[in-house]
């Protein structure tokens, strides 16, 4: 992961719903987890969710998404969430997340990327100017 840029974390339960019929999270989970850690990155860099719904800098949409699976957590665990922006442009930047284990292992690690797209045209616009800054 890129060290040193502005990151987010958070901790999440493992719960049933989040499970396979083995106890195993399946791998919707850890994309949920990532999307709301990268959610709370976006918002502590200063571009909420309002501003997303209705700010001249669009909202940022999902590209891509890349991930590896290294260890399954299973129920009941307590998964940290670490997440870190990586690469910016001027119309695309990308997020690089770690699940971490409770036994301290890395379970999956993502990178993803994202445009921002205006949503009431449905058409990219260049990305805020103070995040091509970080």
């Amino acid at each position: 992961m890129t060290q040193g840029r502005p990151q987010a974390e958070r901790e999440f339960t493992v719960y049933f719903f989040d499970t396979d019929a083995g106890g195993v999270v399946h791998n919707l989970a850890y994309l949920r987890w990532i999307e709301a850690v990268r959610t709370d990155l976006a918002e502590n860099l200063g571009w909420g969710i309002g501003e997303m719904l209705q700010g001249e800098h669009g909202c940022p949409v999902l590209t891509k998404t890349e991930a590896e699976y290294l260890r399954p957590a299973r129920l009941g665990d307590r998964v940290k969430v670490v997440s870190r922006l990586g690469e910016v442009g001027k119309v695309r930047f990308t997020v690089e997340s770690e699940v971490w284990g409770q036994g301290g292992e890395v379970c999956c690690r993502a990178r993803q990327e994202l445009a921002p797209v205006v949503l009431a045209t449905g058409r990219p616009c260049p990305l805020r100017k103070d995040w091509r800054k970080i």
